[in-house]
């Protein structure tokens, strides 16, 4: 399944506003056959794994992140491919949330192969949910990222970018753009880092890379702007922002509550002096802290 959702990350630039899905199949323990989500309108992930695996899928298992469908829209159902294949197993990672889809594929493949859920202890959840989120408000999951320093700095005080978390931070901040249809990071930042919001620490497709200036908004308020920026970027099929913020740009999310979950990321590193970011009030429920390496991670949801 981990091979599976590592594929599904390479459908996201190719494949909105479908959802990105990764299949793989195997028997033995050998990997026969696999494929991910292609441009709108052209085979699911499920149909290129089986194809790859012609014959040999009889008897194999199904590895798929994502409810195969059971409905003919631009393409015929999936699971009655899956049938045809003779496929024992099916493991499925997530139930879709689209009412066209949710519960009728697992419905359907149960009448013929056995079935079982494998969400990798949660990581196809946290794929899945800026997907959950879109399908059912039609506007993308925005994810706003923070590291700062022990003693609360993001960058140094002439704003130069200051290295601050450790390596496994920074793996996991590449593994998180692989799951993002685009990163966003405002004129400052862009300005002064000119950072390269691509991935290279895991296997992933890049981001777009968004550069977020209230002028190319020319007489809208920051939050109209900021509207505007989600609108086109739903009207695009994205599921998933990715807002790795400066200072101002954080400070102007917190003031209008416009994103969905909040991380932030404080290393043990003290510098002394620096760019400080502040937030407002605003209603965050903590759900988990973890360590990564040395840093100390909190993740937050907007309430």
């Amino acid at each position: 399944m981990l091979h599976a959702l590592e594929l599904a990350t390479y459908a996201i630039q190719k494949c909105r506003p479908n959802p990105a899905v990764g299949a793989v199949v195997v028997k033995n323990g050998v990997i026969l056959g696999e494929g991910y989500t292609q441009e709108y309108g052209n085979s699911h992930a499920e149909i290129i794994a089986l194809k790859n695996a012609g014959e040999n899928a009889k008897g194999a298992e199904l590895y798929v992140t994502l409810e195969p469908c059971n409905h003919h829209g631009q393409t015929p159902p999936c699971t009655d491919a899956i049938i045809k294949a003779g496929i024992k197993k099916v493991y499925y990672g997530f139930l879709d949330p689209n009412p066209q889809v949710t519960g009728k594929g697992i419905e359907k493949l149960k009448e013929a192969v056995e079935v079982e859920k494998e969400n990798l202890n949660g990581l196809v959840d946290v794929f899945y949910e800026p997907y959950s989120w879109f399908a059912k408000n039609k506007t993308p999951f925005v994810t706003l990222k923070i590291a700062q320093t022990m003693d609360g700095f993001i960058a140094n005080s002439n704003k130069t970018p200051l290295r601050i978390t450790g390596e496994e931070s920074q793996i996991e901040l590449h593994r998180l753009r692989s799951f993002c249809d685009a990163v966003v990071v405002g004129g400052g930042t862009f300005r002064s880092d000119n950072p390269q919001l691509s991935v290279r620490k895991v296997k992933g497709a890049n981001p777009q890379k968004i550069i977020f200036s209230r002028a190319n908004f020319s007489g809208k308020t920051f939050e109209e702007s900021w509207r505007l920026m989600l609108a086109e970027c739903a009207e695009k099929g994205m599921h998933h922002i990715l807002v790795e913020a400066g200072a101002e740009l954080a400070k102007k999310l917190f003031e209008i509550s416009s994103f969905n979950r909040f991380l932030l990321w404080t290393s043990p590193l003290r510098v002394g002096n620096g760019l400080p970011w502040r937030s407002s009030d605003c209603n965050l429920a903590l759900r988990k802290t973890y360590m990564q390496g040395k840093d100390f991670c909190m993740e937050f949801a907007l309430d």
